[in-house]
This record gives C-alpha cells, sequence and structure tokens, in this order.
C-alpha cells in the first residue's frame, strides 16, 4: 500500500507532540519550595529550596515580627488561614520556587494567594510542624 492521498505527516505528527507533552504533565514531579525558619527575608533567602512532600501544592511564606518561615504547603490550608492577626501574615503561591527571595515582596497576581494567618496558637503550631517535618525529609 502508498501513501494515501490528503494524509500528510500533520496529523500524525501533532499526535505525537500530544502524547510527549501528556507524558510531561502526568509526570507528577514533586513541587520544589524554599524552606527556612530566620529573622529577616535575605537571611531566609539564603537557606535554598527543598522538595517538598508528595501531596505538596502550594508554597507558603509566613512573616511576623522578626520571623519569617517559608515552607511547603497545602492550597487547602492557604484557603482555611483566617484574616485574624495583622501582625502575621501569610502567602501561598503555587509554582516551582514562588515564594523565593524574588518574589518575596510580589502581593497579587496570578499565581498568589495572600491571606493572613489568624491568632490560633493551633494553627501557628502547625505551621512550625509542617515546616520542620519537611526538612526532615
Amino acid at each position: 500500500m502508498g501513501p494515501q492521498p490528503g494524509i500528510g505527516p500533520g496529523p500524525l505528527l501533532l499526535s505525537l507532540r500530544a502524547a510527549v507533552f501528556c507524558c510531561s504533565v502526568c509526570k507528577n514531579e514533586p513541587l520544589r519550595c524554599y524552606t527556612c525558619a530566620a529573622s529577616s527575608e535575605e537571611e531566609c533567602g539564603l537557606q535554598g529550596s527543598s522538595v517538598c512532600p508528595q501531596f505538596a501544592d502550594a508554597c507558603s511564606t509566613i512573616t511576623g515580627p522578626g520571623t519569617v518561615i517559608k515552607s511547603c504547603s497545602y492550597k487547602s490550608f492557604c484557603a482555611r488561614a483566617d484574616d485574624g492577626n495583622p501582625d502575621i501574615k501569610m502567602e501561598c503561591c503555587f509554582t516551582e520556587n514562588c515564594n523565593g527571595p524574588h518574589q518575596a515582596h510580589s502581593h497579587g497576581g496570578p499565581h498568589n494567594a495572600a491571606s493572613t494567618l489568624g491568632s490560633s496558637p493551633a494553627l501557628s503550631l502547625w505551621v512550625l510542624l509542617a515546616w520542620l517535618g519537611a526538612g526532615r525529609l
């Protein structure tokens, strides 16, 4: 059988490109976030990033008086952060190393969801424990 008229390499090439794209999306590589606990943004940025736990789907930055904590987090946790304590602020973002030093003062935009962390000691403790747990991976 010879080549069929009207069918060129276009559809095959398009199918191949779609398959390669789908495979790269389906790889499901873990997110990387900056992780640190420091007294300033500059000091925190020097500590680098790490691979997040399997189901972490957000990076967070928590700032308070004289404290900066960056860690892997979860979209559901970011969505539940209460507006309670104006001295403690939590910012979440959802792309690779998005909570890094170059993003520290970026508010709004399509990749950031900013909210204030509530004054709940249990919630603050959970954030600290999550950060410590991510550091052991």
